[in-house]
């Protein structure tokens, strides 16, 4: 299966100090890997760097290959900060679905198509609020249908549990299964480590800017082991 984005060496350095040192990565369709690590070790930096957005600054070596224009979307941890303050949902979707050729019934077609990935409930509802009357939960799905609609080949989801309640944070994880069962790379950024056993195939373990080991989920990040039994009296 070949890859849908590499990092070949990636290094990134802002004013002498190494963001990132050398980081390899490979990112396959239909997959889901995780960037873990302490805070500054280096995910997010890794994650925009997918997305052609470095610090101001920034120099940059090694290779990275990603799809075309278009077809990296992100869906950042405060998703109301992407959403236009003054159009309801509905119109933002319709506009993008717009920047493709086609009627307007494939146009609709293309935004219920979207909808239905990001599984956005009751989309009648969500579509004629603005985003300041979504939940958070609501706003990363409009984020993410927005992503999807432009044709979305690999998507970077930024912490997208924290601070959700457990409903949404649980809805959100069969989201994201969903949409890499449909043939979309899933790069997920998180601290949540539980999230991460349950969602992602692979893990790539950052601290420092480099990564210090990376496979499979289950070997990466082991299940800690259960709490030893109490002793009666």
């Amino acid at each position: 299966m070949n890859p849908v984005a590499e990092t070949t060496g990636l290094t990134v350095e802002v004013a002498g100090r190494l963001l990132l040192d050398g980081v390899d990565l490979t990112i396959r369709p239909g997959r889901i890997t995780a960037l873990v690590g302490p805070s500054g070790s280096g995910k997010t930096t890794t994650g925009r760097a997918l997305l052609g957005a470095f610090p101001p600054g920034a120099r940059v070596t090694g290779r990275i290959r990603v799809p075309g224009p278009g077809a990296v979307g992100y869906v950042p941890q405060h998703p109301a900060a992407v959403l236009h303050p003054v159009r309801r949902a509905g119109a933002l979707l319709a506009d993008i679905a717009a920047l493709r050729p086609g009627t307007r019934r494939e146009r609709r077609e293309r935004v219920e198509r979207a909808l239905r990935q990001a599984r956005l409930p009751d989309p009648g509802t969500v579509l004629r609020r603005y985003p300041h009357q979504l939940s958070g939960g609501q706003q990363q799905r409009v984020v993410l249908a927005q992503a999807l609609l432009l044709g979305a080949r690999l998507i970077v989801a930024d912490e997208p549990t924290t601070g959700q309640d457990p409903v949404t944070r649980q809805g959100l994880v069969e989201t994201l299964a969903d949409v890499a069962a449909q043939g979309v790379a899933v790069v997920l950024l998180s601290h949540d480590h539980d999230v991460v056993r349950r969602l992602a195939d692979e893990t790539v373990l950052l601290k420092a800017g480099r990564v210090v080991r990376a496979g499979p989920t289950a070997e990466v990040l082991p299940a800690p082991a259960p709490p030893a039994p109490r002793r009666s009296a």
